[in-house]
């Protein structure tokens, strides 16, 4: 008896897409290789909460459990980066650039107070996303207004931003 012709079929894995911009799918791919030791594009899917946690998402229990069912019916227990990028396409369809310029602060925020110290902050806008200049960072941080201990309320930062 041959059992290779009774073997079921192997499930497809779903390759989905995702409407990312080149700065987010950057942004996460090095968030995700953090957890990607291996560096071959897949971890264990019980690190996505983690994940997603280290580009300020929190999803609830419930969300998770969703986002495991669809993107992991056959229950292998990988992630694939292509996975993650259409998890986080997902959550960011509903955030507007404000928000998401809140929650990547929010990454920097260990204490949960809403606060930046001002030298991490003009760490954050010298070296991430768009290059800023020393002279453009002091002017931002002059308009950030910091209060007497040196620390950057960025909502509130953000917010004025947007404003102008």
């Amino acid at each position: 008896m041959d059992f290779l012709d009774s073997s079921p079929e192997p499930e497809e894995r779903v390759i989905r897409s995702h409407n990312l911009t080149e700065e987010q799918v950057k942004d996460l791919e090095t968030a995700f290789s953090v957890f990607d030791t291996e560096g071959i594009q897949v971890i264990p899917i019980e690190q996505l909460r983690p994940l997603m946690h280290s580009v300020a998402q929190e999803p609830s229990k419930v969300e998770m459990q969703d986002i495991f069912n669809e993107i992991d019916p056959d229950r292998s227990g990988e992630l694939y980066f292509s996975d993650f990028l259409y998890v986080m396409s997902q959550r960011y369809a509903n955030m507007s650039p404000e928000d998401e310029i809140i929650a990547a602060f929010r990454v920097f925020d260990k204490e949960g107070t809403g606060l930046i110290n001002e030298t991490e902050f003009r760490y954050i806008m010298m070296n991430l996303g768009e290059k800023m200049s020393e002279e453009e960072v002091e002017e931002i941080i002059r308009d950030a207004d910091a209060d007497h201990e040196g620390n950057i309320d960025y909502v509130r930062f953000v917010n004025m931003m947007s404003e102008t």
